[in-house]
């Protein structure tokens, strides 16, 4: 049992990590279409102040990863927040398709989503935001350059 505990560890954590982040998520979520404001809008404010608060948590609780230099710290925040980015994408559009298209209520709409979303996260994070040493997607030296994004 331990050995299985062992080896899935860092899954585990990201489970209580994601359990309380998706649960403050859909509680704010709630709370700002209770005072009144659209069910967009209120996605892209839970959406900015969770992934936020995610990315601390993945650092020093799942992923534990420590920076030596502000140039790791920096390439390490910038991958995070692309990979980000691109899971707000979805989250948010994809809440629109499943409200506007699908005629689902917010919440479920919300709920089937963030399920979508929180799978696709664990592996960027495990594969790309928190791995150290491989080759990036990201390449800083020439980033903004129309050819540095991606080697």
């Amino acid at each position: 049992m331990n050995k299985i505990i062992e080896k899935y560890k860092q899954f585990i954590k990201y489970g209580i990590g994601g359990v309380i982040t998706t649960l403050l998520h859909i509680l704010l979520f709630w709370v700002l279409i209770k005072i009144g404001i659209k069910y967009y809008i209120a996605n892209i404010i839970t959406l900015i102040t969770i992934k936020t608060l995610s990315y601390f948590i993945n650092k020093i609780f799942v992923f534990k990863t420590k920076c030596s230099t502000k140039t790791e710290l920096f390439k390490e925040v910038t991958k995070y927040i692309f990979s980000r980015l691109f899971t707000m994408v979805i989250d948010y559009f994809g809440l629109i398709l499943l409200v506007e298209v699908f005629k689902l209520n917010e919440m479920i709409g919300k709920t089937i989503i963030l399920i979508v979303v929180v799978i696709i996260n664990y592996f960027l994070c495990k594969k790309y935001v928190y791995k150290k040493g491989e080759k990036e997607w990201v390449n800083l030296k020439t980033f903004g350059k129309s050819t540095g994004l991606l080697y």
